[in-house]
């Protein structure tokens, strides 16, 4: 059995949280309880993706996801719950840092 998949949200960084990331925080949650999901959500700090707030990453699967809104949860949830991929839509990859 592989490893729990867990969704982390930026919910203290300086960005998100002034672009509604509690509010997609607590919408993924209801999501994962309304699906009967096995997927933990929690809130974390930032993720380095400000630009693109809010943002969430899903692991085990390395996948990061900006502009994400409240309406987006249900998608989410779903396409991890049953492994179907990423939302494609909503993924964005990480700058790389110059030397």
């Amino acid at each position: 059995m592989g490893k729990p998949t867990k969704i982390y949200v930026c919910t203290q960084g300086k960005k998100c949280p002034k672009r509604g990331s509690k509010k997609v925080l607590e919408q993924l949650q209801a999501e994962v309880a309304a699906q009967a999901s096995s997927l933990e959500v929690k809130g974390c700090g930032c993720l380095d993706l400000c630009k693109k707030g809010p943002s969430i990453v899903v692991t085990p699967d390395k996948v990061r996801y900006g502009r994400v809104q409240p309406e987006d949860a249900a998608e989410i949830i779903k396409a991890h719950s049953e492994g179907s991929g990423a939302v494609q839509r909503l993924v964005v990859e990480k700058k790389k840092k110059k030397n």
